[in-house]
């Protein structure tokens, strides 16, 4: 699964994805053991928390680069970026929540 990548894209933790499911961040820790099973509802919620499909969370040939495609696209819509860029944090690669560089990245 790549919960753990988008969540790093999107500058969010695990604490917050444990409010989000309703339980301890103690427990949501060991859901992200390898080989940990994640119930249906979890992953439902999960996708909704970083903000895309039940598909692209479990894609196995998901890419970081897919993934900032796919958060640009989404975020396209509620950013103000005149060339269509992505808000990214110049130094590490990951997308910003708040202010931050804009870079356009090619396809």
């Amino acid at each position: 699964m790549n919960l753990n990548m988008l969540m790093q894209l999107e500058g969010k933790y695990r604490k917050d994805l444990a409010k989000s499911l309703g339980r301890m961040p103690q427990a949501v820790s060991r859901m992200f053991v390898s080989g940990s099973e994640w119930t249906f509802n979890d992953m439902f919620k999960a996708a909704e928390f970083v903000g895309v499909s039940l598909d692209v969370l479990t894609d196995p040939t998901l890419t970081p680069a897919k993934a900032l495609a796919i958060i640009g696209e989404r975020s396209d819509t509620d950013t103000d970026t005149s060339e269509g860029g992505l808000r990214v944090a110049v130094n590490s690669g990951y997308r910003r929540p708040r202010g931050g560089v804009f870079l356009t990245l090619a396809a």
